[in-house]
């Protein structure tokens, strides 16, 4: 696993900004993402054609996250990403599909050791696949700003040649400090939902295809005192 941080220097005044974010990454073995790509693509037709676009969070407790036809991100209403409250992927059945929550758990798991950070163990993990074609990108967008904010994070499917950008939350103007990640097939990535984020430009002739992911907290569940360094 590798592991990325960004740390601000010790404030000198009682109004210096502060911020300390960890970003994890690493490769996924054992997956058809072939056959995942294949997936997406044929479930991406029926999610199109069964539901419209979303306007607002799907769940009341989540009423703090960004929230807009595609998630800000500017795909458009025609995206799949711009279904992406209709659908839970982690609820198809499809083998390949299947093996991806455990992964993404224990990635969690580990990610959460490797930072000497306890975390939390009640969360919903819900996630939607974006599928991305030439002179397409994503935008920079929040997954949420809510005072119970956890972790999100994606994996990579299908790509070629595009990155994503994390963008530090503190410093978003005049010369944003961001974290360049290539795109490769298998990559997992977990970083902090109020982390702003964007891609390149889609360029090649084949679609981008990620999955997202969400750790999804009820406020009421979440003890403050239980989230703390080790």
């Amino acid at each position: 696993m590798n592991i990325i941080q960004t740390k601000s220097e010790p404030p000198q005044t009682p109004f210096a900004p502060q911020w300390h974010y960890h970003l994890g990454h690493e490769f996924i073995s054992n997956v058809d993402f072939k056959e995942i790509a294949k997936i997406v693509l044929i479930k991406e037709k029926e999610i199109l054609a069964k539901f419209p676009p979303a306007e607002s969070p799907a769940n009341d407790f989540r009423h703090y996250s960004i929230s807009s036809v595609d998630g800000y991100t500017g795909l458009g209403k025609n995206s799949l990403t711009s279904r992406h409250q209709h659908f839970d992927i982690f609820s198809w059945e499809e083998p390949e599909i299947k093996k991806l929550k455990p992964i993404i758990l224990d990635f969690h798991s580990r990610f959460l050791n490797e930072i000497k950070i306890k975390g939390l163990s009640d969360f919903n993990l819900s996630g939607w696949a974006n599928v991305m074609r030439k002179g397409e990108r994503i935008k920079a967008h929040i997954h949420s700003i809510a005072p119970f904010a956890y972790l999100s994070g994606h994996i990579c499917i299908q790509c070629e040649n595009t990155a994503t950008y994390y963008i530090n939350p503190v410093d978003q103007l005049n010369n944003p400090r961001t974290v360049k990640l290539p795109n490769e097939v298998g990559q997992i990535i977990l970083f902090p939902s109020c982390v702003p984020h964007y891609t390149d430009t889609q360029l090649g002739n084949k679609e981008r295809i990620t999955l997202a992911f969400d750790f999804n907290v009820q406020p009421s569940l979440i003890n403050i005192n239980n989230i703390k360094k080790e």
